[in-house]
């Protein structure tokens, strides 16, 4: 609905237009009405309507002179001029303005239905600019976010330089003291790296706008960082609002910040250190920085070793034998890349001898900072706990376990706690839902809860949000609606109109 407001000295002829004016067929609401021009201003900063109906001549502020101060604010209001003086100099300067209409007292109604459908033209008009431009604008911010990210990959690594994303860092400027904050994302339950966007990142910085004076700006260098660049005074409080940002997408976190920086070449070296002692932080241990990956810890007789559990399926033997060597690297100041190899290395192996870890060691192999898909030396380990199951009746096994999820959407669902109610290693049921739904755990059980909540809404359109939200296992209403909106493309508040 567009909002009008309708100013002119004389009450009798403000409320013939209410009658005269087919409102709902327009797609018209009346929004306020005055009788003086001074009073016009203060109606338009309450209401922001989009349609103005004035009088040429009012006490105070006439029509002309109120126009020219609207014009001059850049306010893109369409206004309907109605006057009894059929005059050129008047009608010159309401074309000058750029007017919807000129009515002659007594008003036609034709005349002032043909004003007001061009009004509304114009409007729509302005409508599908704006959304051009914005599209646009998402488009170029998109672009930048994922060449930046692109171009921070290519520091990690080590490479001197990025031909296909250009120097995109360097384009940022520092006016302050500034510095890094890691923030590591693990693997989720079902063994699976959570799933931002670029879409995201761009979502979290208008938060952190919001918030501060100065931007902030966030990048996602791999599937296992997300990296912000903070001023250094505000660094506490950007911490928990991207920490509450990740935690609302179902995302657990640790971080580290680093020492403060002022140019593009201290921001490259202070990242480097700013890494290692997260690896430090996560293994309680002592990293050395460095971007090159070194030669592998583990030797050909390592292999050899492991190998031969395996062969036997003897995990236990695997597992102690790594475990040994994990706490030897661990002890000798690795750099994070030695760590990184450590780990790909050993899924590499598993994977030959066990088709349930391909999945893990593909993600591995394709990862940047592999180890920052663990959260601690136990956590690597816990993943290469046996999870070798038979697949004669793998399909039945997972839509019991879809089945239980459907019967239970109102309880907390984790995939440890199923794994112990079906007595399976909880990375194996993952993938098994996985393989059978053509989803992760987590998104299946949204998509679950909120084809539910649809239902519940089209049965009840008044239930309220926080109930609906804890009928479903959710503790928290607005990640809720967070959860329903990117997953329906609507907000719950709007998912009964959409059934009509």
């Amino acid at each position: 609905m567009y909002k009008v407001i309708i100013a002119d000295d004389n009450p009798i002829i403000c409320t013939a237009l209410e009658s005269r004016i087919p409102w709902n067929e327009l797609g018209l609401e009346l929004s306020g009405v005055c009788h003086d021009g001074s009073d016009v201003l203060d109606l338009i900063e309450r209401h922001a309507p989009h349609i103005m109906i004035t009088d040429i001549r009012m006490p105070i502020l006439d029509g002309i002179a109120l126009i020219e101060r609207l014009r001059s604010h850049g306010l893109p209001l369409q206004i309907i001029i109605i006057s009894g003086y059929n005059d050129f100099i008047y009608l010159k300067k309401a074309i000058d303005h750029d007017v919807a209409g000129y009515l002659l007292k007594p008003i036609q109604d034709q005349e002032l239905l043909n004003s007001l459908r061009k009004a509304i033209g114009h409007l729509k008009e302005q409508e599908n600019v704006s959304q051009m431009s914005r599209t646009a604008r998402i488009h170029e911010l998109r672009e930048s976010k994922r060449n930046a990210s692109d171009r921070l990959s290519a520091v990690i690594r080590g490479v001197e330089t990025c031909e296909r994303c250009g120097d995109v860092l360097a384009e940022l400027s520092f006016p302050s003291p500034y510095q890094w904050l890691l923030f590591q994302l693990p693997l989720q339950e079902d063994g699976g790296l959570p799933e931002i966007t670029t879409e995201d990142l761009l979502e979290y910085e208008d938060v952190l706008l919001h918030q501060h004076a100065r931007s902030c700006h966030l990048f996602l260098p791999s599937g296992t960082l997300l990296a912000a660049i903070a001023p250094y005074e505000q660094a506490a409080s950007v911490t928990d609002l991207v920490s509450v940002q990740l935690r609302e997408d179902g995302i657990q976190t640790t971080h580290a910040a680093s020492m403060q920086f002022q140019s593009l070449s201290g921001m490259q070296r202070e990242l480097m250190g700013t890494i290692a002692g997260l690896y430090g932080q996560l293994f309680q241990s002592r990293f050395t920085p460095a971007t090159a990956v070194h030669t592998p810890f583990l030797t050909i007789k390592d292999q050899q070793i492991i190998s031969m559990h395996l062969s036997l399926q003897d995990y236990k033997g695997s597992l102690a034998y790594i475990s040994e060597q994990l706490d030897q690297c661990l002890v000798s100041a690795p750099t994070p890349g030695h760590l990184d190899t450590f780990i790909k290395t050993v899924f590499k192996w598993y994977s030959d001898y066990d088709p349930a870890y391909y999945g893990m060691q593909e993600q591995m192999d394709a990862a940047l900072l592999a180890s920052l898909a663990f959260s601690s030396r136990a956590h690597i380990l816990n993943a290469l706990t046996p999870t070798t199951e038979p697949d004669s009746d793998s399909g039945s096994k997972a839509m019991n376990v879809v089945q239980y999820i459907e019967n239970n959407l109102n309880q907390t669902l984790t995939l440890n706690m199923l794994g112990k109610i079906f007595h399976h290693n909880s990375i194996y049921l993952g993938q098994l839902i996985k393989k059978e739904t053509g989803m992760p755990f987590n998104q299946l059980v949204n998509k679950l809860r909120v084809e539910r909540a649809e239902e519940m809404i089209r049965r009840n359109p008044d239930v309220k949000l926080t109930d609906l939200a804890y009928q479903l296992g959710y503790s928290d209403s607005k990640y809720f609606s967070k959860v329903f909106k990117k997953i329906t493309g609507r907000p719950p508040s709007q998912s009964a109109d959409s059934e009509m």
